[in-house]
C-alpha cells in the first residue's frame, strides 16, 4: 500500500478511466504533428494546450524562434516539485504502404493502438495526465508541486529548447525531472539516468565531375573506393575504432555505475534474433554481455552510403561521387566537436584529405546522481507496485535533449514511462498496448506519491 491510505482509490480510478485515457491518445495521435516537414505543429500546441487544462493544470503555449512550447503547473500538498518533459512532435509516417492501419487514424489493433506517437511520445503524455487526473479527482490535489514542459522539436534536435530554458529558469525550477520515457521490462520499469551524446557526420568526396563509363574504370579514381578505403580504416573487424582521440575522454564507470549495470537483466537474444531475424549479435556475445555493451560503450555506425548507381538493373559507371553518413551515440565525457575534429585529422593521416568531413548534428552525452532523491522515489514507486526494484540504466541508449536540463538546470533526472522493444518507435506500425498505457499512468502516480 502506497502512502496515503486512498491511494489504492487512485489506481483503480485510473484502471476505470481506461477507456477515456485511450480515446484521449487516439485524439492526439489523430493530429499529425511532424517536426521535419511542419505539418499539424500549431493544431497539435492548440490541442495539447487544451487537454492539458482540462486535466486541472494551468498551462501556457510559449512561442520560439521554431515551434512552439508548452509549459504547465499546479500546486501541490507538499513543497517539493516535480517537472515532467515530454516532446509532442513525431516522425514521418514513411513509408506509409507498410503500416497495417493508417499512421493517424489510430485504430485499436489486438489491444494496441497503432499510429505515429503512440509510444513516442503522446503514450507518454496522456499517461501522465491520467495519473494527475486520478489524484485531482481522488484527493482533489497531487501529492507534490507538478510542472510540465512539452516541446514540439525533440525529433529534429531541440534547436529552441536549450535557448528557452535558459530564459526561464524561474519558470522551470525543481527538485526532480521525470524525462519523456524509457522502454520498459514486461515486469518491472527501467529507468534511464541520462543520455548519449550524437555526433552525426557526413563524409564526401569527389574524384571527378561526372561518373563515367565503367570501361575506364582501370584508369579513373572511383569516388565510391575512396569511401569504403576511408571507411575501412576507421573501425576493425573486432569493432574497435582505430581512430586517434576517439577514446581518450570515455569516464570510466564509478562503483556505483558498475553495481547498477551488473544488475540489469541479460537481453533474451534467441528472442530478438527471432523477432528481427537477426543474423547474429555483433562479436557473437552472449545475453548477459549485451547490456553492458549497449549502454555503456560508444558507437561508430555507417548509418548510410550511396555513390553511383543504385536504382533497379544496370548501370555500368565509375563513379566520380560518394557518401558517407556516420553516427556516432557518445558516452561521458565525448564531445562531438572533437570527434569530428579526430575524423578530420583520422583521414588527413591516412592520405584521405580530399574528403570532406561536415558536421550534421551534435548532442551532448550527461548522467544524472544516481543516489539523487528522484531516483529512489522511482525505486520505492516500483516497489509498491511490483515487489521489486527498478532497473536502472546509468546513461541511456538513446541521445535525448535531457543533457539540456542536467546541464542548465542542475535538476537530477530519471527517465522512464511507456514503451517496449516491440513499440516500433521511429518505425512502421509504431504501437502502444492499451494495458501498458494504464500501467504507465500508475507508475507516473506512484512516482507523484513518492516524491514527497
Amino acid at each position: 500500500m502506497a502512502r496515503g491510505e486512498d491511494f489504492q482509490k487512485i489506481l483503480e480510478y485510473i484502471e476505470k478511466n481506461i477507456e477515456k485515457s485511450v480515446s484521449d491518445l487516439q485524439e492526439l495521435c489523430r493530429q499529425p504533428s511532424i517536426s521535419t516537414t511542419n505539418v499539424g505543429i500549431k493544431e497539435m500546441a492548440d490541442l495539447l494546450h487544451s487537454r492539458i487544462e482540462k486535466a486541472g493544470l494551468s498551462s501556457s503555449i510559449n512561442k520560439t524562434d521554431g515551434n512552439p512550447i508548452l509549459t504547465a503547473n499546479i500546486k501541490g500538498a507538499s513543497d517539493k516539485t516535480l517537472l515532467f518533459y515530454n516532446h509532442y512532435d513525431v516522425q514521418p509516417a514513411d513509408p506509409e504502404s507498410e503500416w497495417i492501419s493508417p499512421p493517424f487514424e489510430a485504430n485499436i489493433v489486438d489491444e494496441h493502438v497503432i499510429a505515429r506517437g503512440s509510444t513516442d511520445n503522446k503514450g507518454n503524455i496522456i499517461s501522465r495526465l491520467a495519473a494527475f487526473e486520478a489524484f485531482l479527482a481522488i484527493r482533489g490535489e497531487l501529492p507534490c508541486n507538478i510542472k510540465y514542459i512539452i516541446e514540439g522539436e525533440e525529433e529534429i534536435g531541440s534547436p529552441s529548447l536549450e535557448k528557452f530554458i535558459m530564459k526561464n529558469k524561474d519558470l522551470l525550477t525543481a527538485d526532480g525531472c521525470i524525462w519523456e520515457d524509457n522502454t520498459t521490462r514486461v515486469d518491472i520499469p527501467v529507468l534511464s539516468l541520462g543520455n548519449k551524446g550524437l555526433c552525426y557526420l557526413e563524409l564526401t568526396c569527389r574524384t571527378a565531375n561526372v561518373d563515367f563509363h565503367s570501361s575506364s574504370g582501370q584508369i579513373y579514381e572511383n569516388a565510391a573506393w575512396r569511401i569504403i578505403w576511408a571507411l575501412a580504416s576507421m573501425k576493425d573487424e573486432n569493432e574497435n575504432v582505430l581512430i586517434d582521440g576517439f577514446y581518450d575522454d570515455v569516464l570510466d564507470l564509478t562503483e556505483t555505475e558498475n553495481i547498477l549495470v551488473e544488475k540489469i537483466k541479460p537481453y533474451d537474444g534467441a528472442d530478438r534474433v527471432k523477432k528481427f531475424e537477426l543474423r547474429k549479435f555483433l562479436l557473437d556475445l552472449k545475453d548477459e554481455q549485451l547490456p553492458r555493451r549497449h549502454l555503456t560503450n560508444p558507437t561508430f555506425n555507417v548509418a548510410g552510403f550511396d555513390a553511383g548507381y543504385t536504382g533497379e538493373g544496370v548501370k555500368t559507371i565509375v563513379s566520380g561521387r560518394g557518401r558517407a553518413k556516420i553516427d556516432c551515440r557518445l558516452v561521458p565525457n565525448q564531445d562531438p566537436k572533437k570527434i569530428r575534429d579526430c575524423v578530420q585529422n583520422h583521414l588527413r593521416k591516412h592520405g584521405f584529405d580530399d574528403i570532406k568531413v561536415e558536421l550534421l548534428f551534435s548532442s551532448y552525452p550527461a548522467k544524472s546522481d544516481p543516489d539523487a532523491e528522484i531516483v529512489k522515489a522511482c525505486i520505492r514507486a516500483s516497489q509498491r507496485l511490483y515487489g521489486q526494484d527498478a532497473e536502472i540504466n546509468p546513461f541511456g541508449s538513446g541521445s535525448t535533449p535531457c543533457y539540456i536540463v542536467l546541464r542548465n538546470l542542475g535538476i537530477p533526472l530519471a527517465s522512464t514511462g511507456v514503451g517496449r522493444i516491440t513499440s516500433r518507435t521511429h518505425s512502421a506500425n509504431e504501437n502502444l498496448k492499451i494495458e501498458d498505457l494504464m500501467d504507465g499512468a500508475k507508475y507516473m502516480a506512484a512516482i507523484c506519491e513518492e516524491f514527497v
